[in-house]
Protein backbone atom coordinates (compact mmCIF):
# COMPACT_ATOMS: atom_id res chain seq x y z
CA UNK A 1 0.00 0.00 0.00
CA UNK A 2 1.27 3.52 -1.30
CA UNK A 3 1.53 6.29 1.70
CA UNK A 4 -0.32 8.39 -0.77
CA UNK A 5 -3.92 5.89 0.12
CA UNK A 6 -2.52 5.85 3.43
CA UNK A 7 -2.98 9.12 4.23
CA UNK A 8 -6.14 9.52 2.74
CA UNK A 9 -7.81 6.58 4.67
CA UNK A 10 -6.68 8.54 7.58
CA UNK A 11 -8.07 11.69 6.33
CA UNK A 12 -11.32 10.31 5.54
CA UNK A 13 -11.54 8.33 8.88
CA UNK A 14 -10.91 12.16 11.03
CA UNK A 15 -13.84 13.85 8.78
CA UNK A 16 -16.14 11.06 9.68
CA UNK A 17 -15.28 10.97 13.21
CA UNK A 18 -15.40 15.05 13.38
CA UNK A 19 -18.76 15.14 11.92
CA UNK A 20 -20.10 12.23 14.73
CA UNK A 21 -18.72 14.59 17.62
CA UNK A 22 -20.55 18.11 15.90
CA UNK A 23 -23.83 16.33 15.72
CA UNK A 24 -23.31 15.07 19.36
CA UNK A 25 -22.79 18.43 20.34
CA UNK A 26 -25.15 19.81 18.54
CA UNK A 27 -27.68 17.31 19.72
CA UNK A 28 -26.67 17.89 23.53
CA UNK A 29 -27.05 21.63 23.50
CA UNK A 30 -30.46 21.08 21.95
CA UNK A 31 -31.41 18.86 25.49
CA UNK A 32 -30.27 21.27 27.23
CA UNK A 33 -31.88 23.99 25.81
CA UNK A 34 -35.57 22.24 26.42
CA UNK A 35 -34.85 20.88 29.91
CA UNK A 36 -34.27 24.70 30.77
CA UNK A 37 -37.33 26.27 29.03
CA UNK A 38 -39.84 23.31 30.04
CA UNK A 39 -41.92 24.30 33.61
CA UNK A 40 -43.25 21.51 35.34
CA UNK A 41 -47.03 23.46 35.31
CA UNK A 42 -47.96 23.49 39.42
CA UNK A 43 -51.49 22.66 39.10
CA UNK A 44 -53.68 20.46 36.06
CA UNK A 45 -56.15 22.51 34.96
CA UNK A 46 -57.55 19.80 32.84
CA UNK A 47 -58.48 18.17 36.46
CA UNK A 48 -58.47 20.91 38.69
CA UNK A 49 -61.80 23.17 38.97
CA UNK A 50 -62.09 26.04 36.80
CA UNK A 51 -63.02 29.51 38.68
CA UNK A 52 -62.74 33.18 38.21
CA UNK A 53 -63.61 36.08 40.45
CA UNK A 54 -66.00 37.92 38.82
CA UNK A 55 -66.53 40.89 41.40
CA UNK A 56 -62.35 41.44 41.29
CA UNK A 57 -62.85 41.27 37.36
CA UNK A 58 -65.95 43.68 37.39
CA UNK A 59 -64.23 46.40 39.77
CA UNK A 60 -61.33 46.02 37.66
CA UNK A 61 -62.67 47.46 34.77
CA UNK A 62 -64.60 49.88 36.36
CA UNK A 63 -61.39 51.13 37.46
CA UNK A 64 -60.03 51.30 34.21
CA UNK A 65 -63.60 52.67 32.25
CA UNK A 66 -62.80 55.72 34.73
CA UNK A 67 -59.66 56.67 34.33
CA UNK A 68 -59.70 56.66 30.72
CA UNK A 69 -62.99 58.75 30.61
CA UNK A 70 -60.96 60.76 33.17
CA UNK A 71 -58.15 61.13 30.95
CA UNK A 72 -59.97 62.01 27.81
CA UNK A 73 -62.30 64.61 29.98
CA UNK A 74 -58.83 66.18 30.59
CA UNK A 75 -57.22 65.85 27.02
CA UNK A 76 -60.55 67.66 25.55
CA UNK A 77 -60.41 70.65 28.10
CA UNK A 78 -56.53 71.42 27.52
CA UNK A 79 -56.16 71.39 23.98
CA UNK A 80 -56.55 74.65 21.86
CA UNK A 81 -59.89 75.07 19.75
CA UNK A 82 -57.77 75.69 16.42
CA UNK A 83 -56.06 71.98 17.41
CA UNK A 84 -59.63 70.26 17.48
CA UNK A 85 -61.72 70.22 15.07
CA UNK A 86 -64.38 68.48 16.27
CA UNK A 87 -64.23 68.86 19.87
CA UNK A 88 -65.99 72.41 20.29
CA UNK A 89 -68.91 70.77 18.37
CA UNK A 90 -69.53 67.80 20.95
CA UNK A 91 -69.07 70.23 23.68
CA UNK A 92 -71.81 72.16 22.15
CA UNK A 93 -74.58 69.78 21.35
CA UNK A 94 -75.04 69.05 25.36
CA UNK A 95 -78.42 70.58 25.70
CA UNK A 96 -81.49 69.12 26.71
CA UNK A 97 -83.49 69.81 22.82
CA UNK A 98 -81.16 67.17 21.22
CA UNK A 99 -80.25 64.32 23.82
CA UNK A 100 -84.29 64.57 23.85
CA UNK A 101 -85.76 64.43 20.12
CA UNK A 102 -86.12 60.36 18.99
CA UNK A 103 -85.61 61.61 15.20
CA UNK A 104 -84.10 64.19 13.58
CA UNK A 105 -85.33 65.10 9.94
CA UNK A 106 -82.14 66.52 7.60
CA UNK A 107 -83.04 66.74 3.70
CA UNK A 108 -83.85 63.51 3.03
CA UNK A 109 -82.25 61.06 5.38
CA UNK A 110 -83.58 60.44 9.12
CA UNK A 111 -81.54 60.26 11.80
CA UNK A 112 -82.01 58.21 15.07
CA UNK A 113 -80.34 58.27 18.46
CA UNK A 114 -78.95 55.54 19.65
CA UNK A 115 -80.89 55.22 22.70
CA UNK A 116 -82.54 52.02 24.27
CA UNK A 117 -86.53 52.59 24.71
CA UNK A 118 -87.65 53.91 27.82
CA UNK A 119 -89.87 50.38 28.76
CA UNK A 120 -86.78 48.13 27.52
CA UNK A 121 -82.94 47.72 29.12
CA UNK A 122 -80.10 49.56 27.05
CA UNK A 123 -77.97 46.48 25.76
CA UNK A 124 -74.94 47.45 27.44
CA UNK A 125 -74.70 49.04 30.71
CA UNK A 126 -71.17 50.50 29.99
CA UNK A 127 -69.73 52.87 27.42
CA UNK A 128 -65.80 53.74 27.24
CA UNK A 129 -64.75 57.44 26.42
CA UNK A 130 -64.49 56.21 22.68
CA UNK A 131 -67.85 55.17 22.03
CA UNK A 132 -69.53 58.29 24.19
CA UNK A 133 -67.31 60.70 21.93
CA UNK A 134 -68.37 58.90 18.63
CA UNK A 135 -71.93 59.67 19.73
CA UNK A 136 -71.45 63.02 20.77
CA UNK A 137 -69.70 63.30 16.99
CA UNK A 138 -72.65 62.07 15.58
CA UNK A 139 -74.86 64.25 16.96
CA UNK A 140 -73.13 67.32 16.33
CA UNK A 141 -73.34 66.32 12.53
CA UNK A 142 -76.76 66.01 12.73
CA UNK A 143 -77.08 69.48 14.17
CA UNK A 144 -74.95 70.56 10.66
CA UNK A 145 -76.72 68.90 8.27
CA UNK A 146 -80.07 70.77 9.40
CA UNK A 147 -78.59 74.41 7.97
CA UNK A 148 -80.07 75.68 4.68
CA UNK A 149 -78.23 74.14 1.60
CA UNK A 150 -79.27 74.85 -1.91
CA UNK A 151 -75.90 74.17 -3.79
CA UNK A 152 -76.64 70.96 -5.92
CA UNK A 153 -79.88 70.75 -4.80
CA UNK A 154 -82.42 70.15 -7.94
CA UNK A 155 -84.70 72.99 -7.54
CA UNK A 156 -88.80 72.32 -7.63
CA UNK A 157 -89.41 73.59 -11.56
CA UNK A 158 -92.26 74.74 -13.36
CA UNK A 159 -93.89 70.95 -14.93
CA UNK A 160 -92.95 71.93 -18.55
CA UNK A 161 -89.39 72.22 -17.85
CA UNK A 162 -87.80 68.78 -18.33
CA UNK A 163 -83.97 68.73 -16.78
CA UNK A 164 -83.01 66.28 -19.25
CA UNK A 165 -84.20 68.95 -22.02
CA UNK A 166 -84.20 72.21 -20.76
CA UNK A 167 -80.77 74.48 -19.67
CA UNK A 168 -82.65 76.28 -16.42
CA UNK A 169 -81.34 79.44 -14.26
CA UNK A 170 -82.86 80.12 -11.04
CA UNK A 171 -82.56 83.77 -9.96
CA UNK A 172 -83.06 83.77 -6.29
CA UNK A 173 -83.74 87.90 -5.46
CA UNK A 174 -83.25 89.43 -2.50
CA UNK A 175 -86.23 91.93 -3.29
CA UNK A 176 -89.63 90.95 -5.52
CA UNK A 177 -88.96 91.21 -9.21
CA UNK A 178 -91.76 92.73 -11.05
CA UNK A 179 -93.21 91.63 -14.53
CA UNK A 180 -91.15 94.64 -16.30
CA UNK A 181 -87.87 93.29 -15.25
CA UNK A 182 -88.57 90.26 -16.56
CA UNK A 183 -90.16 91.72 -19.16
CA UNK A 184 -86.58 93.39 -19.73
CA UNK A 185 -84.46 90.02 -19.18
CA UNK A 186 -86.99 88.45 -21.76
CA UNK A 187 -86.24 91.26 -24.31
CA UNK A 188 -82.45 90.61 -23.79
CA UNK A 189 -82.53 87.01 -24.08
CA UNK A 190 -85.10 87.43 -27.53
CA UNK A 191 -81.77 89.38 -29.22
CA UNK A 192 -80.04 85.67 -29.01
CA UNK A 193 -82.30 83.82 -31.12
CA UNK A 194 -82.97 81.15 -28.64
CA UNK A 195 -86.50 79.53 -27.95
CA UNK A 196 -86.65 80.50 -24.23
CA UNK A 197 -89.16 80.14 -21.26
CA UNK A 198 -89.81 82.51 -18.21
CA UNK A 199 -91.54 81.60 -15.22
CA UNK A 200 -92.46 83.63 -11.86
CA UNK A 201 -92.62 81.90 -8.47
CA UNK A 202 -95.18 83.91 -6.19
CA UNK A 203 -95.41 83.90 -2.50
CA UNK A 204 -97.40 80.59 -2.99
CA UNK A 205 -94.74 78.88 -4.32
CA UNK A 206 -96.59 78.85 -7.62
CA UNK A 207 -94.80 79.08 -11.12
CA UNK A 208 -96.69 81.44 -13.64
CA UNK A 209 -95.51 81.88 -17.26
CA UNK A 210 -94.23 85.50 -17.80
CA UNK A 211 -96.68 85.26 -21.27
CA UNK A 212 -99.89 84.33 -19.11
CA UNK A 213 -99.16 87.05 -15.23
CA UNK A 214 -101.12 89.90 -14.61
CA UNK A 215 -99.05 93.14 -15.43
CA UNK A 216 -98.85 93.84 -11.66
CA UNK A 217 -97.57 90.22 -10.82
CA UNK A 218 -94.36 90.77 -8.35
CA UNK A 219 -92.23 86.87 -7.92
CA UNK A 220 -89.41 86.04 -5.65
CA UNK A 221 -88.17 83.52 -7.75
CA UNK A 222 -87.58 83.38 -11.67
CA UNK A 223 -86.57 80.38 -13.86
CA UNK A 224 -85.38 81.12 -17.46
CA UNK A 225 -84.74 78.11 -19.02
CA UNK A 226 -83.74 77.33 -23.14
CA UNK A 227 -83.72 74.25 -24.81
CA UNK A 228 -80.53 72.13 -25.33
CA UNK A 229 -81.34 70.60 -28.58
CA UNK A 230 -83.98 69.58 -31.07
CA UNK A 231 -84.37 68.04 -34.71
CA UNK A 232 -82.01 70.30 -36.15
CA UNK A 233 -79.33 69.21 -33.65
CA UNK A 234 -77.53 70.96 -30.46
CA UNK A 235 -77.61 74.50 -29.06
CA UNK A 236 -74.53 76.05 -30.71
CA UNK A 237 -72.05 77.30 -28.59
CA UNK A 238 -71.92 79.98 -29.16
CA UNK A 239 -75.08 81.07 -28.29
CA UNK A 240 -75.41 78.93 -25.59
CA UNK A 241 -72.82 81.16 -24.17
CA UNK A 242 -74.81 84.21 -25.22
CA UNK A 243 -77.51 83.21 -22.86
CA UNK A 244 -75.55 82.16 -19.69
CA UNK A 245 -73.70 85.68 -20.24
CA UNK A 246 -77.13 87.37 -20.66
CA UNK A 247 -79.01 85.71 -17.72
CA UNK A 248 -76.16 85.99 -15.48
CA UNK A 249 -75.84 89.42 -16.37
CA UNK A 250 -79.58 90.37 -15.81
CA UNK A 251 -79.08 88.45 -12.37
CA UNK A 252 -76.57 91.10 -11.54
CA UNK A 253 -78.87 94.11 -12.78
CA UNK A 254 -81.63 92.50 -10.41
CA UNK A 255 -79.72 91.94 -7.68
CA UNK A 256 -80.17 88.17 -7.63
CA UNK A 257 -77.82 85.10 -7.08
CA UNK A 258 -77.86 82.73 -10.52
CA UNK A 259 -78.35 79.23 -9.63
CA UNK A 260 -77.94 76.77 -12.63
CA UNK A 261 -79.59 73.48 -12.63
CA UNK A 262 -78.51 70.18 -13.56
CA UNK A 263 -74.63 68.83 -13.44
CA UNK A 264 -72.31 68.56 -16.25
CA UNK A 265 -70.99 70.69 -19.39
CA UNK A 266 -74.05 72.28 -20.71
CA UNK A 267 -72.75 72.25 -24.37
CA UNK A 268 -71.62 68.53 -23.53
CA UNK A 269 -75.48 67.40 -22.47
CA UNK A 270 -76.69 69.39 -25.37
CA UNK A 271 -74.27 67.25 -27.38
CA UNK A 272 -75.13 64.10 -25.89
CA UNK A 273 -78.90 64.87 -26.32
CA UNK A 274 -78.79 65.34 -29.40
CA UNK A 275 -77.57 61.52 -30.11
CA UNK A 276 -80.13 60.62 -28.03
CA UNK A 277 -82.43 61.99 -30.72
CA UNK A 278 -80.70 60.68 -33.64
CA UNK A 279 -81.20 57.05 -31.73
CA UNK A 280 -84.97 57.10 -31.32
CA UNK A 281 -86.49 59.67 -33.89
CA UNK A 282 -87.33 56.94 -35.84
CA UNK A 283 -90.59 56.94 -38.19
CA UNK A 284 -92.32 53.57 -39.37
CA UNK A 285 -94.23 53.77 -42.66
CA UNK A 286 -96.07 50.75 -44.39
CA UNK A 287 -97.13 50.77 -48.02
CA UNK A 288 -100.08 50.23 -49.95
CA UNK A 289 -99.04 49.36 -53.30
CA UNK A 290 -101.40 48.66 -56.47
CA UNK A 291 -101.35 45.28 -58.45
CA UNK A 292 -103.37 44.93 -61.46
CA UNK A 293 -106.39 46.68 -60.15
CA UNK A 294 -105.32 50.75 -59.60
CA UNK A 295 -106.35 52.40 -56.49
CA UNK A 296 -109.53 54.69 -57.66
CA UNK A 297 -109.31 57.72 -55.51
CA UNK A 298 -113.28 57.67 -54.20
CA UNK A 299 -112.79 54.05 -53.16
CA UNK A 300 -109.66 55.28 -51.25
CA UNK A 301 -111.38 58.26 -49.40
CA UNK A 302 -114.41 56.32 -48.58
CA UNK A 303 -112.51 53.36 -47.01
CA UNK A 304 -110.18 55.63 -45.13
CA UNK A 305 -113.13 57.60 -43.29
CA UNK A 306 -114.84 54.69 -42.63
CA UNK A 307 -112.17 53.85 -40.54
CA UNK A 308 -111.52 56.99 -38.42
CA UNK A 309 -109.39 59.03 -40.86
CA UNK A 310 -109.72 62.64 -41.46
CA UNK A 311 -108.48 64.89 -44.18
CA UNK A 312 -106.67 67.32 -42.62
CA UNK A 313 -105.67 71.14 -44.16
CA UNK A 314 -102.33 69.93 -44.70
CA UNK A 315 -103.34 67.10 -47.10
CA UNK A 316 -103.33 64.09 -44.76
CA UNK A 317 -105.32 61.46 -43.42
CA UNK A 318 -105.06 61.61 -39.75
CA UNK A 319 -105.94 59.02 -37.32
CA UNK A 320 -107.05 60.83 -33.84
CA UNK A 321 -106.86 59.90 -30.72
CA UNK A 322 -109.45 60.93 -27.53
CA UNK A 323 -108.27 64.42 -26.34
CA UNK A 324 -105.05 64.42 -28.27
CA UNK A 325 -103.61 67.61 -30.88
CA UNK A 326 -101.16 65.33 -32.48
CA UNK A 327 -102.11 62.12 -34.76
CA UNK A 328 -101.49 58.27 -33.59
CA UNK A 329 -100.03 58.00 -37.32
CA UNK A 330 -101.00 59.53 -40.81
CA UNK A 331 -101.63 58.21 -44.19
CA UNK A 332 -100.31 60.12 -47.14
CA UNK A 333 -99.27 60.17 -50.98
CA UNK A 334 -96.36 58.06 -50.94
CA UNK A 335 -94.91 60.76 -53.30
CA UNK A 336 -95.51 63.45 -50.29
CA UNK A 337 -98.46 65.04 -53.01
CA UNK A 338 -101.00 66.51 -50.75
CA UNK A 339 -104.55 64.65 -50.78
CA UNK A 340 -107.67 66.96 -51.65
CA UNK A 341 -111.12 66.34 -52.09
CA UNK A 342 -110.71 67.19 -55.85
CA UNK A 343 -108.23 65.27 -57.11
CA UNK A 344 -109.00 61.65 -54.90
CA UNK A 345 -112.37 62.34 -57.05
CA UNK A 346 -110.97 62.15 -60.49
CA UNK A 347 -107.05 60.28 -60.14
CA UNK A 348 -106.05 57.21 -59.39
CA UNK A 349 -103.85 56.42 -56.44
CA UNK A 350 -100.01 54.17 -57.37
CA UNK A 351 -98.92 54.02 -53.44
CA UNK A 352 -100.05 55.19 -49.86
CA UNK A 353 -97.99 55.02 -47.07
CA UNK A 354 -99.09 54.63 -43.32
CA UNK A 355 -96.44 56.49 -40.76
CA UNK A 356 -95.83 56.89 -37.25
CA UNK A 357 -93.31 59.30 -35.45
CA UNK A 358 -92.31 56.78 -32.82
CA UNK A 359 -91.27 59.36 -30.27
CA UNK A 360 -94.38 61.46 -30.29
CA UNK A 361 -96.73 58.09 -29.41
CA UNK A 362 -97.36 57.12 -25.72
CA UNK A 363 -97.87 53.38 -26.73
CA UNK A 364 -96.06 53.20 -30.22
CA UNK A 365 -96.30 49.18 -30.04
CA UNK A 366 -100.15 49.19 -29.36
CA UNK A 367 -100.63 51.99 -32.47
CA UNK A 368 -98.65 49.82 -34.58
CA UNK A 369 -100.93 47.01 -34.32
CA UNK A 370 -103.92 49.57 -34.95
CA UNK A 371 -101.94 50.58 -38.16
CA UNK A 372 -101.51 46.87 -39.41
CA UNK A 373 -104.80 46.23 -38.76
CA UNK A 374 -106.29 49.04 -40.69
CA UNK A 375 -103.49 48.47 -43.71
CA UNK A 376 -104.64 45.18 -43.90
CA UNK A 377 -107.99 45.86 -43.58
CA UNK A 378 -107.67 48.46 -46.79
CA UNK A 379 -105.44 46.31 -48.65
CA UNK A 380 -107.86 43.64 -48.97
CA UNK A 381 -111.01 45.69 -50.14
CA UNK A 382 -108.62 48.10 -52.32
CA UNK A 383 -107.02 44.27 -53.65
CA UNK A 384 -103.61 46.16 -52.49
CA UNK A 385 -100.11 44.89 -51.59
CA UNK A 386 -98.80 45.30 -47.56
CA UNK A 387 -95.10 46.43 -48.73
CA UNK A 388 -92.05 47.99 -46.80
CA UNK A 389 -89.91 51.07 -47.82
CA UNK A 390 -88.11 48.31 -50.84
CA UNK A 391 -91.12 47.26 -51.65
CA UNK A 392 -91.35 43.60 -50.33
CA UNK A 393 -94.31 42.11 -49.20
CA UNK A 394 -94.64 42.88 -45.47
CA UNK A 395 -95.38 39.43 -43.59
CA UNK A 396 -95.66 38.58 -40.00
CA UNK A 397 -91.73 37.66 -39.31
CA UNK A 398 -91.02 41.36 -40.85
CA UNK A 399 -93.85 42.76 -38.44
CA UNK A 400 -92.80 40.91 -35.61
CA UNK A 401 -89.53 42.39 -36.08
CA UNK A 402 -90.40 45.83 -36.04
CA UNK A 403 -92.43 45.37 -32.94
CA UNK A 404 -89.35 44.52 -31.14
CA UNK A 405 -87.80 47.20 -32.88
CA UNK A 406 -90.50 49.73 -30.96
CA UNK A 407 -89.94 47.86 -27.73
CA UNK A 408 -86.03 48.86 -27.87
CA UNK A 409 -86.80 52.48 -29.10
CA UNK A 410 -89.72 52.80 -26.15
CA UNK A 411 -87.30 51.23 -23.61
CA UNK A 412 -84.13 53.53 -24.23
CA UNK A 413 -86.63 56.88 -24.01
CA UNK A 414 -88.13 55.27 -20.58
CA UNK A 415 -84.42 55.04 -19.22
CA UNK A 416 -83.73 58.68 -20.44
CA UNK A 417 -86.75 60.94 -18.54
CA UNK A 418 -88.16 61.38 -21.41
CA UNK A 419 -91.50 59.73 -21.86
CA UNK A 420 -92.65 58.93 -25.68
CA UNK A 421 -95.88 61.09 -26.22
CA UNK A 422 -95.29 63.57 -23.17
CA UNK A 423 -94.98 66.83 -23.91
CA UNK A 424 -91.47 67.50 -23.40
CA UNK A 425 -90.56 64.79 -26.00
CA UNK A 426 -93.11 66.56 -28.22
CA UNK A 427 -91.23 69.63 -27.90
CA UNK A 428 -88.17 67.86 -28.42
CA UNK A 429 -88.99 66.18 -31.72
CA UNK A 430 -91.09 69.13 -33.34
Amino acid sequence: MSDLKIALIVLGTLIIAGVLVYNWLQERKLHNEVSRDFIVPQKDVLADDFYIDTDAYVEKELAGVSGKMKAAAHSISVKKTSEVAIAEPVIAVLDDNILNKATIQADVKTFTPNKAPLNEPAENAFFSSTDMQTQLQQESIVKADLLPKTQGIQANLPTVIHPQIDLTAILYATKSISVGEMQALKTTIADISLSTMLHGLDNEDKWHLLSESAPSANFKQVACSTQLADRGGPIAKNLLNKFQFAVEDSGLTLNAHVEWQGSGDALQRAIELDQFCIEVDQMISVHLAQTDTPIHGTKFKGLAEANGLTLSADGKFQYMSNGKDEPLFVLIDTNNQPFTAENLRTNVLKSVTFQIEIPKVTNCEQVFNQLIMLAQKMATSLNARLVDDNQRLLGDLQIEKIRQQLKVIHATMVARGIMPGSPASMRLFS
